[in-house]
């Protein structure tokens, strides 16, 4: 099978237990895709502040798919956007008011990240440094309340209810919802809610069209539901070893867990059996 776009989620995929790439590493296999004229792609739920500051002098070199498919950046150029109906802002708004802090609830949008005041984040040492973590402080807004002219178009708003309640909140908000937005597992406890058909896969499809490339011609690499839709349309998709199960029961191959490299270890071996 021609391969001639490597797309692959951050958290819990290629970034480490650490939430760090390795950035030697990236940057060979990066200098070995170029000599094919492959294509390589991060799809991630993360916005671009935080991908520009990991990838570091590698940013040009990469297409970043950000909030989940609303943005992509060709170039470190940001070529296309897609925000949410101000309808649908207000709902959401109104369906979490009053739970703002306890869910750590976050619009991420084209002014930047927005949060209730009194807002503590608890899960971000779990895929963060320290140093991330307060870089991520310093740059989200606090404000005393969350209202729609504050956004400039909202991108998508993600919340943490911990490992225990995402199937039940995920369930009712969606039954609230009816399919308009929804909300999907992001792994450690984490929802992400996204507008209707705007996601990584509906983002990798935009390139497709932008560079004539068919979809069995992808190699991907998730590890939670909101990677399933880009695992499904490539023609070759690693679920990680620590992947949830809805990511494996939709992937063709398993990767080595991200603590142990799996998506270099992969691309390596591919790339010294296709050389």
């Amino acid at each position: 099978m021609t391969i001639k776009l490597i797309a692959t989620d951050m958290d819990g995929t290629i970034l480490d237990a650490q939430g760090l790439l390795d950035l030697p590493r990236l940057e060979k296999i990066l200098d070995r895709l170029d000599e094919k004229g492959i294509r390589f792609v991060i799809a991630t739920g993360n916005e671009i502040h935080r991908v520009r500051q990991l990838l570091g002098h590698l940013t040009d070199r990469v297409v970043l798919i950000v909030a989940n498919g609303a943005k992509i950046f060709e170039n470190n150029q940001l070529i296309q956007v897609e925000t949410w109906d101000d309808e649908l802002v207000e709902k959401a708004l109104t369906f979490f008011k009053g739970q703002e802090c306890q869910n750590q609830f976050v619009i991420t949008s084209m002014n930047g990240g927005f949060v209730k005041e009194g807002t503590i984040f608890t899960q971000l040492d779990k895929f963060m440094t320290p140093e991330m973590i307060e870089l991520f402080y310093q740059r989200m807004n606090f404000v005393e309340e969350l209202h729609p002219e504050l956004f400039g178009g909202v991108l998508k708003m993600s919340l943490v209810v911990g490992e225990d309640k995402t199937d039940q909140v995920q369930e009712d908000f969606n039954q609230v919802f009816n399919g308009h937005v929804q909300a999907v597992s992001s792994g450690y406890g984490c929802l992400d809610i996204i507008q209707d058909g705007i996601h990584k896969a509906w983002a990798l499809q935009e390139l497709l069209k932008r560079w004539g490339i068919k979809s069995e011609e992808i190699m991907a690499f998730g590890d939670s539901e909101n990677d399933i839709e880009m695992l499904e349309l490539a023609g070759i998709a690693y679920a990680m070893e620590n992947a949830d199960e809805k990511a494996k029961a939709v992937a063709t191959e398993i990767a080595p867990a991200n603590s142990e490299g799996g998506v270099y270890q992969v691309l390596e071996n591919w790339l010294d059996k296709n050389r």
